[in-house]
C-alpha cells in the first residue's frame, strides 16, 4: 500500500564545501499544483533548471520554497572590483574641468562615484563538475527528508480520513433506513391533507392514489445513496492506493456533496434532514483536510 503524502513539510540538511558553510533547506505548503521557487547564489544560477527538475522528480504538488546558502558565495560586493584606470581618468578629467570653471574645491569620492563604469563585476569561473554535484546530493537529500516528513504528516491525515469517512458510512446507513419508508411518509402526509381539504365522498381515491404515487415517487432518494456509497467505497480506495491523490480526492468529494444536497432537498421525514446536516458537516471536514493531501 501506497503512503497518504501531506503537502505540507519542512527540510534543511547543512555541509561544509571547501571551507564555506553550506545549508539547504525545502519548505513545502498547500498548492493545487505543483510551484517551485529558487534561490541560490548568483554563481550558482545556472543549476536553478536542473534543481527544479531534481524536486519535480520526488514531489508532484504543493508549493515549494528552496533556499540555498553558501557562505562564501552570497556576499555579492566579493564579486565586483574597483576599475582603477578609470577612475584615474574620470579624476583627470575632473581636475581639467575644475581648472577651467575656476573651482578651487577638492574631488570628493561622491564626485567619483556618478560615473557607473568604475566599479564592474569580475568575470566568474563557471561552476565545475564537483561543486554541481555536491549541490544535487545535497538538494536530494533535503528532499528526502522533506518527504519523510511529509509521509508522516499523511498517515495522520490517512487515519482521520478514515474515521470521518466511516462516519460518513454510518450516516449513509441510517438514512437508508429511514429511506425506506420516506415515499410511504410523504404519501401518507399528503393523502391527510388532501382529505381534511375536501369532502370524502367527492374524492376519486384511484385518482389521487395515482397522482400521489407519483409525488411519493420524486421523494424517493434510493439512487442517491447507492450512488453516495459508491462514491464511499471509491474515497476509501484511494486514500489506500496513495499520493498522489489530492485532486481525484476533491472530486470525489464533490460528487458526494451533490448527492447530499439531492437527498436534502427530496427526503421529507425530520430524522433523515438531522442526518443529512451531519452528513454535510463531515464531508466538509474531510474536504478541509483533503487540501492538505498531495
Amino acid at each position: 500500500m501506497n503512503k497518504l503524502k501531506s503537502m505540507t513539510g519542512f527540510a534543511i540538511v547543512q555541509r561544509t564545501y571547501n571551507d564555506s558553510e553550506v545549508s539547504c533547506e525545502i519548505r513545502s505548503l498547500n498548492s493545487r499544483f505543483l510551484e517551485i521557487s529558487i534561490r541560490t547564489p548568483k554563481m550558482l544560477s545556472d543549476l536553478e533548471s536542473a534543481i527544479k527538475e531534481i524536486i519535480r522528480q520526488k514531489i508532484s504538488r504543493g508549493k515549494i520554497m528552496y533556499n540555498l546558502n553558501f557562505s562564501s558565495l552570497n556576499n555579492e560586493v566579493q564579486s565586483l572590483k574597483i576599475q582603477t584606470d578609470s577612475i584615474k581618468a574620470y579624476k583627470k578629467l575632473l581636475e581639467q574641468m575644475k581648472r577651467a570653471a575656476g573651482i578651487r574645491s577638492a574631488i570628493r569620492l561622491e564626485h567619483l562615484l556618478s560615473f557607473k563604469d568604475i566599479i564592474a563585476l569580475e568575470e566568474v569561473s563557471p561552476v565545475d563538475d564537483a561543486l554541481s554535484n555536491f549541490v544535487y546530493d545535497l538538494t536530494t537529500e533535503a528532499l528526502e527528508n522533506l518527504n519523510k516528513m511529509r509521509d508522516q504528516e499523511g498517515q495522520f491525515l490517512y487515519k482521520d480520513l478514515e474515521e470521518r469517512i466511516a462516519v460518513i458510512d454510518r450516516l449513509c446507513q441510517e438514512i437508508n433506513d429511514y429511506a425506506r419508508m420516506n415515499p410511504k411518509a410523504e404519501f401518507d402526509r399528503m393523502y391527510q391533507r388532501l382529505l381534511s381539504l375536501i369532502s370524502e365522498e367527492k374524492l376519486d381515491k384511484n385518482r389521487l392514489e395515482l397522482e400521489l404515487a407519483l409525488i411519493s415517487d420524486r421523494v424517493d432518494i434510493t439512487e442517491e445513496m447507492v450512488r453516495l456509497r459508491s462514491h464511499i467505497e471509491l474515497f476509501r480506495e484511494d486514500i489506500k492506493a496513495g499520493s498522489p491523490i489530492g485532486k481525484k480526492l476533491n472530486f470525489i468529494l464533490q460528487e458526494m456533496n451533490r448527492e447530499t444536497n439531492t437527498i436534502s432537498n427530496k427526503a421529507t421525514m425530520v430524522e433523515i434532514a438531522h442526518r443529512v446536516v451531519r452528513l454535510k458537516e463531515e464531508i466538509e471536514k474531510i474536504r478541509e483536510q483533503v487540501q492538505n493531501v498531495e
